[in-house]
């Protein structure tokens, strides 16, 4: 029992040195099932009475492995039952949503795993998101992201904290965790898809340490760990020094029809240390384009030798991006195109970012008695229809029948052969066609996002819900959502 509480202790230790949640804090707990969540969730209720905590449980399906994952989510739901902590739990298909996305299977998994745990916060009103990332994942990240070749943000490793994102396992090795378990007499499921050498998070666990820890270092992983520490205290310190002298670099910042752009003193940029002339460029780069996804030192690198180059250059980077030398300054913003790639999962009830066209959607549920509603859901965002008289919103909705729909819901982008079942028609029309009846320039059609359900289009954001799914007379419980700008 002593190493048990030991554990404990270093746990609370972690929890307090990085201020993961204060007293009476509403924690939604990710549970998979597996060793690392089963002893989390196992110390946070030793916690709850001397933090008052509230506690929830989230788990996913992914769909990914069968039999084994269905016997996770049955597991998850009898310890709940057992622990008294309420569990909210859902099932999605992430090879389908990969295969759609155009993503691997380990990027849609963790999308849809962290979209769902952000909607069950809001559904619950929880400030915290805990999840059981460890010492031990940490380390194979940061072997990961030096092999693929990275910056030191990417040696710094995991945050302990990211938004209401807190790993307070960050510090402890799955040696340890696997100890509690074994001590406190916890259960748990085994994931047979830690054992599959294609995947590289698991060549490097089964394969690499042992090797680096046998022949070159037996202490190669509390060494890795203490350096992405030191790394992220660097980093963080560059950071914030670079966010400092953005504001003394930046001339102007502008948007104009639905065009983000910025001005950056070049003169001023290159007084500043190399290092810095970097982060000024990625908070630079980061305002435009919403995320530093793609954006590697390379094309840093090749930003700043347009410096050495006569005349008005420009470069194109990964996510639209355009960078143009003009004399005095350099113009950071996004190029014309037709479609902008996105995908997002509806937070229900909640709010949804589209950081990638500027726009924010909130969600509620609304429960009424049949034939006490009636509204049309068409709406238009010029014209800024108000669409019932239901109060408490204060932005435009769009109604729907919660009943006729299956989430999860998607945020997407148009793809060829999309259709839909326009409000007020009978049978279907392609999207396609629908756009060019309003007369929607075909620059701005790839702009426009879709909700979608099970692969149907419910919505075309901002114009025209489809027939099937609208309020009528024998609806119980309404999606309401409104969109307005970020």
């Amino acid at each position: 029992m002593k190493k048990s509480n030991s554990l404990l202790e270093k746990v609370k230790e972690t929890i307090d040195k990085y201020q993961m949640f204060a007293i009476k804090a509403r924690i939604v707990v990710g549970v998979s099932g597996g060793p690392d969540s089963t002893a989390l969730l196992h110390l946070l209720l030793q916690l709850r009475d001397e933090y008052e905590l509230k506690l929830w449980i989230a788990h996913l399906n992914h769909q990914l492995r069968g039999k084994e994952a269905e016997e996770e989510a049955r597991w998850v739901k009898i310890f709940a039952s057992k622990i008294g902590v309420p569990l909210i739990s859902d099932s999605l298909d992430v090879a389908t949503l990969a295969k759609r996305e155009k993503l691997t299977l380990e990027e849609a998994a963790r999308m849809a795993r962290y979209d769902f745990f952000e909607h069950v916060s809001n559904q619950v009103s929880a400030n915290r998101i805990a999840v059981g990332h460890t010492a031990s994942d940490q380390v194979e990240t940061v072997l990961m992201r030096l092999m693929k070749g990275t910056g030191l943000d990417g040696l710094s490793g995991i945050p302990p904290v990211r938004g209401r994102i807190i790993r307070p396992l960050i510090e402890i090795f799955h040696k340890e965790v696997e100890e509690y378990c074994e001590i406190n007499n916890l259960k748990f499921c085994v994931d047979s898809s830690n054992n599959d050498t294609s995947f590289l998070r698991n060549r490097i666990r089964l394969d690499l340490l042992p090797l680096l820890s046998q022949e070159y270092n037996l202490q190669i992983s509390k060494i890795l760990l203490q350096m992405s520490k030191n790394l992220r205290e660097d980093a963080d310190f560059i950071r914030k020094k670079g966010e400092k002298e953005f504001g003394k670099v930046l001339r102007k910042e502008r948007e104009n029809k639905n065009q983000r752009w910025l001005v950056l003193d070049r003169e001023k940029l290159f007084r500043l240390h190399p290092a810095l002339q970097k982060r000024v460029l990625r908070e630079g780069i980061r305002r435009i384009k919403g995320n530093l996804k793609e954006i590697g030192s390379d094309h840093l690198d090749s930003v700043l030798d347009l410096d050495g180059k006569r005349g008005t250059k420009q470069l194109s980077l990964p996510g639209n991006l355009v960078i143009q030398k003009q004399y005095e300054d350099f113009l950071i913003k996004r190029g014309e195109s037709k479609n902008i790639p996105f995908a997002r999962y509806l937070v229900i009830p909640g709010k949804t970012d589209l950081s990638q066209l500027s726009l924010t959607l909130e969600t509620r549920l609304i429960s009424v008695k049949p034939h006490s509603f009636l509204a049309s859901s068409f709406m238009d965002l010029k014209e800024k229809v108000v669409l019932n008289e239901v109060s408490g919103f204060p932005k435009e909705e769009v109604f729907f029948d919660f009943d006729k729909l299956k989430p999860p819901l998607f945020l997407r982008n148009r793809k060829k052969g999309d259709r839909f079942c326009p409000l007020g028609m009978k049978g279907s029309k392609k999207i396609k066609d629908f756009f060019i009846d309003l007369k929607i320039p075909m620059e701005k059609r790839g702009k426009i996002p879709l909700l979608v359900n099970r692969g149907e289009v419910v919505w075309i954001v901002g114009h025209r819900i489809d027939e099937r799914f609208k309020v009528d007379n024998n609806t119980t419980k309404i999606l309401a959502i409104g969109v307005h700008k970020a």
